[in-house]
């Protein structure tokens, strides 16, 4: 994997290409299982190679003297996320220390040690606050960059469903190479990371679950919802073209073959706020869509069901078994255990008196209890602030700019749904949102923002 993901930075780099950075960053964040490079148990992801490169060129440019334009206004807007991210770096450093040995937590690395630990200053509390550095600054850096002209941001979107269309094709792979044993599947390729547990052998009833180009079928599932959020929904607005709609097909195939509970529970949520929006919205071709779109989904699950019934009836009954497993997993050891977790990370956010135990301390199995238990009450307030200021300011946006169908108002849309899905997969289950590319799509957002907002403003102004 590093023999192809360092090359083609650096020869980005050199050429002077930011753009293709960013997009082969994209490309990098879907393999989350393989390493570019190994030093002892950790492994670099891929998405680090472009990641890095891009954020040397951007800091050369800084150096060398290329002003931004949006530099202010970007900074003055994300004030809460960075005081957020401020606290994490804080509370990592002093928190372990005022608590030490007082409570209990889980660690990073749960293999090594299967049961909670007396808190202490860890190797781990380095390591989170590294990553969580790197995802800033390369926040930061690719709001700089797509407010420039020369930037292309539909270029940009394009790379990220390329990537989830790599990673629906590795996924059809795997499922195949576990149906039939004869075809091959490189796991040493895809799964080469020392840093992470891969649970790449687990099955639904009868039916093995695939985890794609990720650890768990859970992972795979997350990301996987993201995209599917953001092409069903620019679908139904009239943005997609024939390659968004072969990526709800793509996804949602893909998606079901995880069998993982994090993924159905996600789309029938996201689901629901289709239509609780369409009917608050009263639009009435969105909600036209939004029918046709249901109908179509259930006609085809219909037509399906009916050959398999007819042709292969074994698979009707793995299915049913599927969801009866699917049914019966709270009922797990597994569930217990994550149940358990969360449980120990909500108490302590009690134990340490609302302050947490420091970024990178303890591990829970979903993202709230996680964000509570390590950056407490006020890591999680200054989120929820930034959250609600990020909201406000996309809905003034776009209803400003409703008379007219434009480019960034596509961008806003696409990437805040893209984003919305996988907030709410790791809310169910998933401990961080720590991913580079989930960065990526943020300052997307953040950017198309700001370029429409300025539009909008000048043309009151005129």
């Amino acid at each position: 994997m590093g023999l192809i993901f360092w090359p083609l930075s650096f020869i980005f780099f050199f050429k002077k290409n930011p753009q293709r950075l960013l997009e082969l960053a994209f490309l990098g964040g879907v393999f989350q299982a393989a390493a570019i490079l190994v030093m002892g148990g950790l492994g670099l992801q891929p998405v680090m190679a472009p990641g890095m490169l891009f954020i040397a060129f951007m800091s050369l440019q800084l150096v060398l003297g290329v002003k931004f334009r949006a530099a202010g206004p970007v900074l003055r807007f994300c004030t809460p996320l960075f005081l957020a991210f401020l606290w994490a770096l804080l509370g990592s450093i002093l928190l372990p220390r005022l608590f030490e040995g007082v409570v209990l937590v889980w660690p990073q690395k749960l293999d090594e040690v299967a049961a909670r630990v007396p808190l202490a200053p860890t190797r781990g509390n380095m390591t989170q606050d590294c990553y969580l550095i790197l995802n800033l600054i390369m926040f930061v850096m690719t709001v700089f960059f797509l407010t420039r002209r020369e930037a292309d941001p539909r270029r940009l979107y394009n790379a990220y469903l390329v990537g989830a269309a790599l990673a629906c094709l590795v996924g059809f792979w795997e499922m195949a190479h576990r149906l039939v044993g004869s075809i091959p599947f490189p796991k040493e390729f895809f799964y080469s990371n020392p840093g992470w547990a891969v649970l790449d052998e687990q099955m639904s009833g009868p039916v093995p679950r695939i985890n794609g180009t990720f650890t768990e079928p859970a992972a795979c599932a997350t990301f996987l919802i993201g995209t599917l959020y953001s092409t069903v929904w620019c679908t139904l607005r009239g943005y997609g073209n024939w390659a968004t709609r072969l990526m709800v097909f793509l996804s949602t195939l893909c998606l079901l073959m995880t069998t993982s509970t994090t993924g159905y529970v996600a789309m029938l949520i996201g689901l629901g706020l289709l239509i609780v929006y369409a009917v608050l919205s009263r639009e009435r071709r969105l909600f036209r869509r939004l029918m046709m779109f249901i109908a179509g989904g259930i006609l085809c699950m219909g037509v399906t069901t009916l050959a398999l019934t007819a042709f292969a009836p074994d698979v009707i009954k793995a299915a049913a078994e599927v969801m009866l497993e699917t049914q019966d997993k709270k009922q797990s050891a597994s569930y217990e255990e994550r149940t358990q977790k969360d449980a120990d990370s909500y108490q302590l956010a009690f134990d340490t008196y609302g302050l947490g135990t420091g970024w990178g301390s303890d591990r829970s199995s979903s993202l709230l209890p996680g964000f509570l238990a390590t950056i407490g009450i006020v890591g999680v307030l200054l989120l929820v602030i930034w959250n609600g200021s990020l909201f406000l300011k996309i809905y003034r946006t776009l209803k400003a700019a409703a008379s007219e169908r434009s480019f960034d108002a596509w961008i806003i849309e696409a990437t805040f749904t893209a984003l919305l899905g996988r907030t709410v997969a790791t809310l169910i289950s998933g401990p961080v949102l720590g991913t580079m590319d989930f960065y990526v799509l943020l300052a997307m957002l953040v950017s198309a923002l700001i370029r429409l907002q300025t539009k909008t403003g000048k043309r009151v102004r005129a």
